[in-house]
């Protein structure tokens, strides 16, 4: 039997420049298929921080899915996961 990769955390940032934006924002991933990646998200000087934890098989979808559905987000890099606050 294959070991499977271990799963990463995605970081991603969207302009939130109040707090119903943010919300909107949310609702825009939660409501989408990426809402079930969705681990953690904080609001830092009206930018929104969402971390996704993604399995390997699972980037290129998320990946394509990011960019169809909030496109003006900046997409961090895939890194292991680790202590630490989104963005």
């Amino acid at each position: 039997m294959p070991l499977r990769a271990p799963r990463a955390w995605l970081d991603i940032a969207l302009e939130a420049r109040t707090h119903d934006a943010a919300r909107a924002q949310l609702a825009t991933l939660y409501h989408s298929p990426l809402g079930i990646y969705v681990v953690q998200s904080a609001v830092k000087r009206e930018t929104l921080c969402v971390r996704f934890d993604i399995a390997p098989e699972d980037f290129d979808f998320t990946l394509h899915t990011l960019m169809r559905i909030v496109p003006e987000a900046t997409i961090g890099s895939l890194r292991p996961r680790q202590g630490g606050q989104a963005c």
